[in-house]
């Protein structure tokens, strides 16, 4: 009976430990999930808010709520039938930009004003916005526009001497072929 005694007053000593046990084990798989969650989170927030590769296209907002007016401008534009050439032009260490505005006949248009917007799209943050010079031969030029090679969105805004609104968005590959044409020279 001794021995009974003994040995059922080791059980719930026993079980006390096992349970301490499953529960230290258990909470700290929970607390450690947890934690990793916060971890995975954290970093993520810094991805998005330090690498200038993960942005949102500026103003996408604002472009959203003008969007039926930016529509209806492009339709305007397309049966203004004019035409817009734009090339990358190369040079030491970037690219220039150079177009040429002209209407059905192939004939420049009189350029009032207008402006660039261009940005590259992997830095989608970084919008560049360049003043077209007030010309009579249709000519729209960004000088050191380009510097890196990829992919890149060009939006113009230009404006005639009779008051005529073209608007004109392209997207436009620059290589390294194209810086490389000048070196030789």
């Amino acid at each position: 009976m001794i021995e009974k005694t003994t040995t059922t007053n080791r059980m719930p000593e026993f079980n006390r430990i096992a349970n301490r046990n499953a529960a230290i084990r258990w909470g700290g798989l929970v607390v450690g999930l947890l934690s990793l969650q916060v971890a995975v989170g954290v970093v993520a927030i810094m991805l998005a808010t330090g690498d200038p590769s993960a942005a949102v296209l500026p103003d996408y907002y604002q472009k959203s709520l003008e969007w039926d007016d930016h529509r209806k401008s492009e339709s305007v534009s397309r049966e203004l039938g004019w035409k817009l050439t734009l090339v990358p032009i190369p040079g030491q260490h970037t690219a220039t930009l150079q177009g040429v505005l002209s209407d059905t006949d192939g004939k420049p248009i009189r350029i009032a004003s207008g402006t660039i917007h261009m940005y590259h799209y992997a830095r989608a943050a970084e919008v560049k916005t360049f003043s077209i010079q007030p010309n009579s031969n249709g000519v729209v030029v960004a000088e050191d526009c380009f510097s890196a090679d990829g992919l890149w969105k060009i939006e113009i805004d230009v404006t005639n001497d009779q008051d005529q609104q073209f608007v004109h968005s392209q997207d436009m590959l620059v290589t390294q072929t194209q810086r490389r044409l000048t070196k030789g020279n």
